[in-house]
């Protein structure tokens, strides 16, 4: 009796072991074709240097990418080497669509002394465009060259357009100051220390209606018209 017992418990623990390993291999099955759903939409929002198509290239992503196993992290170790965009946040909606929202590093200016186009971080880029402000002037001073980028990147996204050119000209008042050439026929004297003020331009520019001069706004804040 004792031996047919023993029997007995032994079957009983195999037939269980096996009903787990059957469970775990039907779960493992379902997570696996889940983890292949493939992500039905994308949403892109900020991009202003690359157009969507191009961002989903950059980023691989096509109408076969998972929606599970696809992370943000993934997505900008993709863009770890491309100097224009900072950085990716991906976000995944309950319907199974990506948003993904792109940090760029904005375009300054194109240094003509270098033939270089320089970002709001510093980078140097091999990259021109007919509407990149242009910096004519040869700026030896490292950190005055690095102030005037980092400066630059407070101007607003709808006056940087209106810039065509930059020249550095410094007066025996201020070392910072600038002369920026304005697209519509203006000038305007700018130190680095007041470069916010140029984001007041539009409002400026309907105040002195159709004339055309020199805006002066190193001190003061005052229009000079053209002779």
């Amino acid at each position: 009796m004792v031996k047919q017992k023993k029997k007995k418990k032994r079957r009983l623990k195999i037939s269980s072991v096996f009903i787990s390993l059957f469970f775990i291999f039907i779960i493992s099955i379902i997570i696996y074709f889940i983890r292949l759903i493939p992500c039905r939409g994308y949403y892109i929002y900020n991009n202003k240097y690359y157009s969507d198509e191009e961002i989903l290239e950059i980023l691989k992503l096509d109408d076969n990418t998972s929606y599970l196993l696809t992370n943000q992290v993934y997505l900008n170790s993709l863009v770890k080497k491309n100097k224009l965009i900072k950085k990716i946040r991906l976000q995944k909606t309950m319907t199974l669509e990506f948003k993904i929202y792109v940090e760029e590093n904005r375009i300054m200016f194109y240094d003509t002394n270098i033939n270089k186009t320089v970002l709001s971080n510093g980078e140097k880029i091999d990259l021109k465009d007919n509407d990149t402000i242009l910096l004519t002037s040869k700026i030896e001073d490292k950190k005055l060259y690095k102030k005037l980028y980092t400066k630059m990147d407070k101007i607003d996204e709808d006056i940087m357009p209106i810039i065509s050119e930059i020249k550095y000209d410094k007066n025996d008042v201020d070392d910072e100051r600038f002369l920026f050439s304005m697209n519509d026929g203006n000038y305007v004297y700018i130190t680095l220390s007041k470069m916010r003020k140029i984001n007041n331009y539009g409002k400026i520019v309907e105040s002195i209606k159709d004339q055309k001069g020199i805006l002066y706004l190193d001190y003061g804040n005052y229009f000079v018209p053209k002779e």
